[in-house]
């Protein structure tokens, strides 16, 4: 089986300057970038062999999906599991400086004894991996061939620290991360085995890292 994340387009918060994230909704949206870089990137994922598209609840999300489903002609399957990252009450609505000071990193980072430490109602570590076992097990439990998932930076990243690590990921480490560059509408492909290899001594493996083979050269 294999199963391809496709991050959403750019988002509001995406392109604000200076600002992690933007309050809710306002946040919460494509840019006009953000709409058409969905549009291309269906253009390109009918070789894919999915049936449906799955996605995260949240909105930019759901327009990156809808988008690619009208291209492909494919029905769009709401997942919540998928879903960001949730940062702390009211963090989109601080300052820049602020936000880069309490944001989940740097708090989960700070309490990296304890991965079920949550701050102002922010997920734990414990939390998000809960949320990748999740989607790991319904993924193997619907045995489809190939998959396409819209969903997010963080959750990505998250997916594959732990495919790659397993119980050897920790919190302590949650800050290196965002050394692992994301890209609007890149997509990210993993590879499910029920009989790993010599190679690969867990049953999830990733092929590609955040490709766009729709970018202009």
């Amino acid at each position: 089986m294999r199963v391809h994340f496709l991050r959403h387009g750019q988002s509001a918060s995406n392109a604000a300057p200076g600002a992690i994230a933007l309050p809710g909704d306002e946040g919460d949206r494509l840019t006009e970038l953000g709409l058409r870089q969905a549009r291309e990137a269906g253009r390109h994922l009918g070789g894919l062999g999915a049936t449906r598209i799955l996605t995260s609840p949240l909105r930019r999300a759901r327009q990156t999906a809808d988008a690619v489903a009208e291209a492909l002609e494919l029905p769009v399957v709401e997942w919540p599991d998928l879903h960001e990252l949730r940062e702390s009450d009211g963090f989109g609505e601080l300052g820049a400086e602020e936000q880069r000071l309490r944001r989940w990193s740097v708090w989960m980072s700070e309490h990296a004894d304890d991965p079920n430490h949550s701050y102002r109602g922010g997920e734990s570590f414990n939390d998000v991996i809960g949320r990748v076992r999740t989607v790991q097990e319904r993924l193997v439990d619907e045995r489809e061939e190939a998959v396409l998932a819209v969903s997010h930076g963080i959750f990505l990243r998250f997916f594959l620290m732990w495919s790659l690590l397993g119980e050897a990921f920790g919190p302590g480490i949650a800050q290196r991360l965002w050394q692992l560059r994301s890209h609007n509408c890149g997509l990210t492909s993993f590879e499910h085995s029920h009989e790993p290899d010599d190679y690969a001594a867990d049953s999830w493996r990733c092929l590609t890292w955040m490709q766009r083979p729709w970018d202009p050269p």
